[in-house]
């Protein structure tokens, strides 16, 4: 199955999540590097956040562009400045259910399959602007680098460039929204069996 679709269709299918869900993303190879992580983060929601961002750890021998690190530079367009939505990622359900039908597909209406994290944190973080989206500068998150993580993958490397700029710089952004009208928007996500039996997604 491909993450665009295990983290929308599959997900709302299988889990049923309410409006004020916090949803956090681990991959299965990282883990949390304190054993409080997601009590530091359900005290994050309190104080009214509704999408977290960044405190990610790794290996110092492998370490990314310095801009990855930082926080959104919210004077220029999150579709035209380097990918920072890094570990540890997470968000309210209400900004998920928000993101259109048409964005998660690409131009000839098939489903994205990668790269999620571009796909639908970017519309994300664009409706929370930067009142409501926190970049985490405490380090909860390790990501591990090996030979098998998308790090290592030129392939899909170069894909999530393509769909940044080629296509997601080109789309409409998004733009910020208030709570009640996120609440209030019904999701317009449409889906049927006989795609997921072409994409081989069953």
């Amino acid at each position: 199955m491909c993450a665009v679709y295990n983290k929308t269709f599959n997900f709302v299918k299988v889990c049923g999540p309410e409006d004020e869900d916090i949803i956090v993303t681990l991959d299965g190879d990282d883990f949390f590097n304190k054993k409080e992580a997601l009590t530091y983060l359900n005290n994050v929601y309190s104080n009214g956040w509704w999408m977290t961002y960044g405190g990610a750890s790794h290996t110092k021998s492998l370490m990314c562009a310095d801009d990855f690190y930082t926080e959104i530079d919210w004077s220029v367009s999150l579709r035209n400045q380097r990918f920072c939505l890094g570990h540890l990622r997470s968000h309210k359900f209400f900004l998920m259910k928000n993101i259109k039908d048409i964005d998660l597909r690409y131009r000839n209406g098939t489903l994205f399959k990668i790269p999620e994290d571009v796909i639908l944190f970017i519309p994300m973080a664009e409706m929370c602007g930067k009142r409501k989206a926190h970049h985490l500068r405490q380090s909860l998150y390790f990501y591990r680098f090996h030979s098998n993580c998308d790090g290592f993958k030129p392939k899909k490397n170069s894909h999530r460039t393509d769909i940044i700029t080629k296509d997601l710089s080109v789309r409409q952004e998004y733009a910020v929204k208030t709570k009640e009208e996120l609440l209030n928007w019904k999701c317009d996500w449409t889906f049927n069996e006989d795609y997921k039996k072409e994409n081989r997604l069953i």
